[in-house]
């Protein structure tokens, strides 16, 4: 494993290879794997697949994480915010959305909005008071549009870096809402720092036997309260190129045609919002040309969409919650 290095020759970030590729591909399968089930998986030797990816691990270059969602637990709602800044205050509106508990998505975009942030809010009683107040009076921002997830299609710990045959299935259609117990709650805490804890330590933090924690992990994935997430910035995995596409589609046309974006191998996370684009589609690409075949290609093939307006994303500052510094994710709980 080569090291990256800035224009200083200082290191920055372990360069991938095939192994480590690999090594990320079966983990991205299956996030909570025994090294010697991602050895097997592999055809890599179980201490060379656990070295690997400590060595990511340690390096800030990758994390398994638990993706709680609040749809599926029936508390709070998820807005995107599509935000102008005055000249020049972008950088500083990024670092103060960064800064906020409450953002999950932070990227500089190329496009009519300068920023665009995906924000979780406990209650949906908050959101008045983020949108018209919280947002606005944050130094810089010239203007804030906010458009209410309704439904997601695929999430983005779904995306592999090697594409898959496709599941005809999807993301499943959103169960009854199910609020977690506590017990659920400092687990889900506890995944949401290192989603490759034990049993052991979920019990612990839980105050419950092994047993009874292996029954509410169980219990929360099949009712998607939480996903598990192969945290890893998609340049380092060789797609440096990504783009988040509003869709204005007629209505009797979403749901087949977000069934079809949603097996696109290119589709990071997909979502049904509110305001005038119905979907919300994150895509990333190998370049530049790569991107112009999905955004006029594959759009322009389907049926039923009216319209579309892309923003490259030129520079994430925030994802799942974790703050970046380039390719490298920022300290647990940050």
């Amino acid at each position: 494993m080569n090291m990256v290095t800035s224009s200083k020759g200082n290191p920055l970030i372990p360069a991938l290879d095939d192994t480590d590729l690999a090594c990320l591909i079966a983990l991205q399968a299956e996030p909570r794997a025994s090294w010697r089930e991602l050895g097997a998986a592999t055809g890599i030797a179980e201490r060379t697949v656990a070295r690997r990816i400590k060595r990511l691990m340690e390096a800030d270059a990758l994390r398994v994480i638990a993706e709680p969602d609040p749809l599926a637990t029936g508390r709070g709602v998820v807005l995107h915010a599509w935000v102008r800044c005055r000249s020049g205050r972008v950088p500083e509106v990024a670092e103060q959305l960064a800064r906020l508990d409450i953002s999950q998505l932070v990227v500089t975009l190329a496009g009519s909005a300068d920023l665009m942030a995906e924000l979780t809010l406990a209650d949906a009683a908050d959101m008045p008071d983020v949108v018209t107040r919280v947002l606005p009076s944050i130094d810089g921002v010239d203007h804030v549009e906010a458009r209410l997830v309704l439904r997601p299609f695929r999430r983005a710990g779904q995306w592999r870096i090697q594409a898959q045959a496709p599941d005809a299935a999807g993301e499943p259609a959103p169960a009854s809402p199910a609020a977690l117990t506590e017990p659920e709650q400092r687990m889900l805490g506890h995944l949401m720092r290192d989603g490759r804890a034990s049993l052991a330590e979920l019990a612990e933090q839980a105050g419950v036997s092994e047993p009874t924690a292996q029954r509410l992990l169980q219990n929360m994935v099949e009712r998607r309260a939480l996903s598990f997430r192969v945290e890893v910035e998609p340049a380092l995995v060789g797609f440096p190129v990504e783009a988040v596409i509003s869709v204005q589609v007629r209505p009797q046309a979403v749901d087949a045609l977000a069934a079809h974006l949603a097996l696109d191998p290119n589709t990071r996370c997909l979502f049904g919002t509110s305001g005038a684009s119905q979907l919300f589609w994150h895509v990333l690409c190998r370049d530049s040309l790569h991107l112009w075949e999905v955004v006029t290609r594959r759009l322009g093939e389907l049926d039923g969409v009216l319209n579309s307006e892309v923003g490259v994303v030129m520079r994430a500052h925030k994802r799942c919650g974790i703050v970046r510094a380039g390719a490298r994710l920022g300290p647990e709980g940050a």
